[in-house]
């Protein structure tokens, strides 16, 4: 049984003829192209394939500015000098971070309550200056008050001098009228009293005299010692003088106080 299998010839099946109209009928397989991939994902993502991705080329790297490259070397991430350079920024950047921090700290709690203590100082001096001005004014009134109160005390101390010194002249002259009508009457006793009151009364009445006019209480003094000294030795000439000294007294009189008794 198996020999007779194994004496078999093996028998290869001849390839079927494929005509004209079965070559139409099958579909035609898809043979992929080199460089399709990129353009169809890059069109799946959005974007427009330049022509170097169209063509399979790789694009070369755009050129960048001088000031670009220097920043790139001096803090970028691929340079040595950049990342010391990093590090430095960062340390400085906190620096100066806690610097802020610390000067607003001190503005906070230093220097704006300082601030506002002087703002409130200087409310209160100008308060105080406002007070003392109107004191200053006050204390001004008041020594304008008393200036015109002192003035008017000094005009009426001036009065009453004046009119001390008109009544002592006034006791003055009577004391002349009297001692002209003792002479008259020959009473040598009252006669001298009376000129030595006489002289008694002019001596008060001198110091006003002499700041009026220091000539005429020297002149009606020497008159009345000049009676005083004839009238025991000549009656007639003691007249004459009494005559006149109660005339050069009536004259003072008004010629300092502008009226007769």
């Amino acid at each position: 049984m198996d020999e007779s299998h194994n004496d078999i010839p093996d028998v290869k099946p001849e390839p079927a003829e494929v005509t004209a109209e079965d070559t139409a009928e099958a579909p035609a397989e898809a043979v992929p192209l080199k460089g399709v991939e990129p353009i169809v994902e890059a069109a799946s993502a959005g974007e427009i394939p330049s022509a170097s991705t169209l063509t399979g080329e790789k694009a070369a790297p755009a050129k960048r500015s001088w000031i670009y490259r220097f920043f790139n070397f001096l803090l970028g991430a691929d340079s040595r000098l950049g990342r010391v350079m990093r590090t430095i920024l960062r340390w400085t950047a906190a620096v100066v971070g806690l610097f802020a921090l610390g000067l607003l700290a001190g503005y906070l709690l230093l220097y704006q309550p300082a601030q506002n203590g002087l703002d409130s100082s200087n409310q209160q001096i100008g308060q105080a200056n406002d007070e003392i001005s109107q004191l200053q004014g006050q204390v001004t009134g008041l020594q304008n008050t008393l200036a015109t109160a002192n003035k008017a005390v000094q005009t009426a101390q001036d009065e009453l001098k004046k009119a001390q010194a008109r009544s002592n002249l006034l006791v003055v002259i009577y004391d002349i009228a009297n001692a002209r009508t003792y002479l008259a009457q020959k009473d040598g006793a009252k006669l001298i009293n009376t000129l030595d009151k006489t002289s008694t009364d002019l001596d008060a009445v001198q110091p006003y005299l002499l700041t009026v006019q220091k000539s005429l209480g020297d002149e009606l003094k020497s008159r009345l010692e000049t009676v005083r000294s004839v009238v025991i030795r000549d009656a007639q000439l003691a007249q004459s003088d009494l005559d006149n000294l109660y005339s050069a007294l009536l004259a003072a009189n008004d010629l300092i106080f502008g009226s007769n008794p």
